[in-house]
């Protein structure tokens, strides 16, 4: 069950001047537009035949994106070289949920099925060379780490524990800040406690965490990826989340902390992959930094 980012990156990433009525009419009309889904949905101006259109939250000051999920499909199509551009407007697909696609006048939701749709679609080979087992292995790791590990580290210490640093780092208003917590938070909140996690006490989920996040850097070992010296499509996942522990959460929570000072394989894995796939991050978080 992934729990989707987009009600609060949504209007983050969109229009900072109208993001507080944003949430307060989506809020408000959510159960209405999950009950009746459009007949169509708005196309981007930015389309063309055979380009790859990206919807999703857009960067932070000191993450190129806030969302693991939308971070995972930019980084696979780093990898796999597949052209794209990013539309900030609609960043909520059909499912209410970040990120989708539209590729030659059709859409696609869901990071996980669109990447396994652009990979037949063009051919892609960075998982070609695996074995089942290793295929079998991927598989695993994404689904604890979308599934448990991003509640327990990312999403727990981002919306109950610290709400005051997503604003920051979004460059947000007090005020917006404020919608936020009452209007986001809850439903946060009962999301956690549907999954599970949410019933557990704090030295619970962090413990959670641990073991995740130590299951990761076990596996990785002293290699440079994964499956060895190739980066496969398990790399953006893990990357992604990585990313948005390190880069996503203050310096000084305990998710962060945790990677850098227990697991430093994998915060060294992180920075090779950044500096191999996003040789840009600086530019990127700096110019949304700089947003006022």
């Amino acid at each position: 069950m992934n729990f989707d980012l987009s009600s609060p990156i949504n209007f983050a990433s969109s229009n900072p001047i109208a993001v507080g009525s944003l949430i307060v009419l989506c809020v408000g009309g959510y159960l209405y537009m999950s009950k009746k889904k459009p007949k169509s949905f708005p196309k981007s101006a930015l389309a063309k035949p055979g380009l790859v259109v990206l919807h999703g939250a857009g960067a932070g000051s000191t993450v190129v994106n806030p969302s693991p999920f939308v971070l995972k499909l930019q980084t696979f199509l780093r990898m796999a070289n597949i052209e794209f551009v990013h539309d900030l407007k609609n960043p909520c697909g059909r499912k209410n949920k970040m990120p989708w696609i539209e590729l030659d006048g059709e859409d696609y939701c869901d990071s996980t099925f669109i990447i396994e749709f652009l990979t037949e679609r063009f051919n892609v080979q960075i998982d070609s060379h695996l074995s089942d087992e290793q295929k079998a292995v991927a598989r695993v790791i994404q689904k604890t780490v979308e599934e448990n590990t991003v509640w327990a580290a990312i999403i727990y210490n981002r919306w109950i524990q610290d709400t005051d640093y997503f604003r920051q780092m979004m460059k947000l208003s007090w005020f917006v800040g404020r919608i936020l917590k009452m209007a986001v938070v809850p439903a946060i909140k009962k999301s956690m406690y549907g999954h599970g996690i949410g019933r557990h006490s704090a030295e619970e989920i962090q413990h959670i965490a641990r073991g995740d996040i130590k299951a990761l850097s076990d596996l990785l070992k002293d290699k440079q990826f994964f499956f060895g010296d190739k980066p496969t499509t398990i790399d953006a996942c893990v990357f992604a989340f990585l990313a948005n522990v390190l880069h996503g959460l203050r310096k000084d929570s305990w998710p962060a902390e945790m990677v850098r000072n227990e697991f430093p394989n994998l915060a060294a894995y992180f920075e090779r992959i950044k500096e191999n796939v996003w040789p840009d991050w600086d530019e990127i978080v700096s110019k949304a930094g700089s947003k006022k």
